[in-house]
């Protein structure tokens, strides 16, 4: 889970480690108007993080995180391509919606290549009907 400090408020929403080096994959709402950003692993831990580089277009950030203490190992997930998925596939949602940690939902693909002209001039998304909460944006997906 991470939580974003802004200002006025707090915002949680979910991220995944995706290097050795502690590189977090999240969305770009998340982290958006970030003044503080701090990551809760899956085991407990709780590690500060800098936002590296954010895409509105994507909505993606790259965050780095803090390296932790005793030189810790971190768990990583690995990515896929997206281009390998197919309407019909079975996929997971996996995050923090409203804060509770360890949340998965399960669903289908429903498109690969949907067109949102309000979202982004350039990118095609993938349409899923596994439920996304407050707080899941930036968790991984599985397929």
């Amino acid at each position: 889970m991470m939580k974003t400090i802004l200002v006025a408020q707090e915002v949680a929403g979910s991220g995944v480690i995706i290097s050795k080096g502690g590189e977090v994959l999240t969305n770009w709402h998340v982290v958006d108007k970030a003044i503080e950003v701090r990551c809760l692993l899956s085991d407990g831990r709780p590690l500060d993080a800098k936002v590296l580089g954010t895409d509105k277009d994507t909505d993606l950030a790259l965050l780095q995180l803090e390296k932790p203490s005793g030189g810790a190992l971190l768990p990583m997930a690995a990515l896929g391509h997206s281009s390998l998925l197919k309407e019909g596939d079975f996929v997971m949602a996996m995050g923090a919606p409203w804060g509770m940690a360890r949340s998965v939902s399960i669903g289908i693909i429903s498109c690969t290549a949907r067109f949102l002209a309000t979202s982004s001039e350039y990118s095609l998304w993938l349409q899923t009907d596994a439920s996304i909460c407050p707080g899941n944006s930036g968790g991984p997906r599985r397929s």
